[in-house]
């Protein structure tokens, strides 16, 4: 009986020592499954697992301060707040990384473009417009006959400065002639008596600072005039050419046959 006794004795303190966290004989496994483990401390907080209850004393400061859930949230707020800067709105932002890490600054190519300009610095024209770059190049004064509906209406003599193939150019140096029926031959069907007189509107332009070229009108025959102006510049359209010529040095001679 006292050795039944004895054993009974050892296999519960044996057990006992088994479920108790604080000898070396506690068997971890025994005390998952066991009804009789006794909690230490009652009040002692639950963790995931070690390395987060270590994180946590870490943060306070060791084992040896007391743990306190408060203080925790507070030590990591302000540790939060120590690495995030807060840039001011009047501040730019400081990139993070190297110069040679940076953007690439990005030209943009120019789109090759065609113009007169390039057009006669190249000297591509062939034909009467290879002739008229000639006369371009040696400033030679030409004569440009212009149209009108029914016929031809003038020419106009200057210095090239620009063409295109469209026959368009510019003209330097201008002496414009033309030729236009007199008033009382004019081609309409009203009666002669009923015409207004012409306004001389050049004082009116000359107050609005418009200065109109000086005329020259002569008679040609006995219901045309020839008018003569000479312009410093003038841009001439393709569609109002008829003949480009070099300017004659000899004065053409007048074609009217009037009546003794």
């Amino acid at each position: 009986m006292k050795d039944s006794d004895s054993d009974s004795t050892t296999s519960e303190s044996d057990s006992s020592s088994e479920l108790d966290v604080g000898s070396q004989r506690f068997n971890p496994l025994k005390a998952l499954y066991s009804t009789k483990l006794k909690v230490p401390v009652v009040t002692a907080r639950l963790h995931d697992n070690v390395s987060m209850l270590e994180s946590k004393q870490n943060t306070l400061g060791g084992f040896a301060e007391p743990y306190d859930e408060n203080r925790i949230k507070q030590i990591r707020a302000a540790t939060n707040a120590n690495k995030v800067k807060v840039i001011p709105a009047d501040q730019k932002p400081q990139r993070k990384f190297l110069p040679e890490q940076g953007p690439i600054a990005y030209v943009r190519p120019l789109r090759h473009t065609k113009n007169i300009f390039q057009k006669l610095e190249k000297g591509r024209f062939e034909g009467p417009l290879a002739l008229m770059q000639t006369w371009l190049q040696e400033r030679r004064r030409v004569r440009v006959y212009i149209r009108k509906q029914n016929g031809i209406r003038g020419h106009v003599s200057g210095v090239i400065e620009l063409f295109d193939k469209h026959w368009n150019m510019a003209i330097s140096d201008v002496c414009e002639t033309y030729t236009r029926r007199k008033y009382r031959y004019t081609e309409n069907n009203l009666h002669p008596d009923s015409i207004v007189a012409p306004t001389d509107c050049s004082e009116r332009l000359r107050r609005l600072g418009i200065v109109l070229p000086e005329t020259k009108v002569r008679s040609e025959g006995k219901k045309n005039v020839i008018i003569t102006r000479k312009l410093p510049q003038l841009l001439i359209s393709g569609v109002q050419v008829v003949l480009v010529t070099p300017e004659p040095t000899d004065p053409p001679a007048s074609t009217s046959k009037a009546k003794k």
